[in-house]
Parts: C-alpha cells; structure tokens; sequence
C-alpha cells in the first residue's frame, strides 16, 4: 500500500480519538506537540466547557507559545469566566464550526482539534454535514481530530486513524481525589 493510502483509498487526515477512558485530550495535545514541533501549527476548538479553572491542557499551551491555539465556545462553557484562560473565544458551536472552517482555509494551522465534539454530534447539538464538509473542504496538507466518547459510527468508518480509550482502573472509585497535572 502506498504511504498516503487508507484501505486502497486516499488518506482523509481524520483522526478520532473515542471511548470511555480519560486522556484523549491529552493526546490531541501530543499531536499538537508534535505538529509544533514540526513546524505546524495547531487549533484547538473546545467543545464543551470543563468546571475546573486551571486546566493543565489549556495552560500547558501556553509554554508552547503561539504553534498552539486554544479556542473556547461560551455557550458551551459552565462559567463564561473560564472562558478568559483560552487564547480567543466564540460565542456559539456555529461560529465555533465557521471558525474552524476560516482556520482550514486560511491555512492557519496544520492541525486543528474539535474537542469534546463527539458527544455533541452524537446529540445532535453538532450539525454532522458541517462536520463532513469540514473534512472534505480541508487542504489536503491538514489533519483533523475529534476527541470525546462516543463518536459517531460515519466518523469511525471515515477516520485513518481511531483510538478506543479503555478505562480498566481509575482511582476515582476509591474515592481519592482528581490531581492537577494528571486529571486536569
């Protein structure tokens, strides 16, 4: 099979990372790492907004400096105010999804990330077909991941690469606490 090739097929640069486990946003980031330190740049676009002020993704950017930007959606967020950690914000998921959009076309980044959009697709809360034609319309040089559980089965099966996060243990369940740096 030629490099470029999924299944006999063209590449379509989308990677999924679903499941119940923890660490798929955490894993976008090391792609993000990754594409920075290749000379790309990433987006990140959050599609629902965490509790927890200080959240290590989103700070973790900033050590990164400018290759890697965080995008929040205030109609997502729990408290509009956690909204001023990230790098820019937008009010709505369809400005989120037009921004994403202005992003791939402008070549603003070479990797863009639609975190926690999986469970909002699935909700019907995500227009699918603007998800679909964001993957058609992206230069073939950018690379797309949606992170979050339960992805969509036209995601999985249109995918190059998806990853199941399992959770086998977690100390939640003993009662312990979540540890900044690690759950967040």
């Amino acid at each position: 099979m030629k490099a470029g090739m999924v299944n006999g097929g063209t590449a379509t640069n989308l990677i999924v990372f679903t499941g119940g486990g923890k660490l798929k946003t955490t894993a976008a980031l090391g792609l993000a790492c990754r594409a920075a330190g290749d000379g790309g740049k990433a987006v990140f676009i959050h599609f629902s907004g965490p509790v927890r002020f200080g959240l290590g993704d989103v700070q973790s950017t900033k050590v990164l400096g400018p290759k890697v930007r965080m995008i929040a959606i205030e109609s997502q967020a729990a408290d509009v105010s956690y909204v001023e950690e990230f790098d820019e914000s937008v009010a709505t998921v369809e400005a989120a999804m037009f921004r994403a959009r202005e992003l791939l076309v402008g070549g603003e980044c070479s990797l863009l990330v639609l975190d926690d959009i999986n469970p909002l697709l699935r909700q019907g809360v995500v227009d699918e077909a603007a998800v679909m034609d964001l993957v058609a319309m992206k230069p073939e040089s950018a690379t797309i991941v949606l992170t979050g559980r339960s992805a969509p089965q036209w995601a999985v099966e249109m995918a190059d690469i998806v990853t199941d996060f399992v959770e086998v243990r977690h100390p939640r369940g003993t009662g312990m606490l979540a540890r900044k740096g690690i759950e967040f």
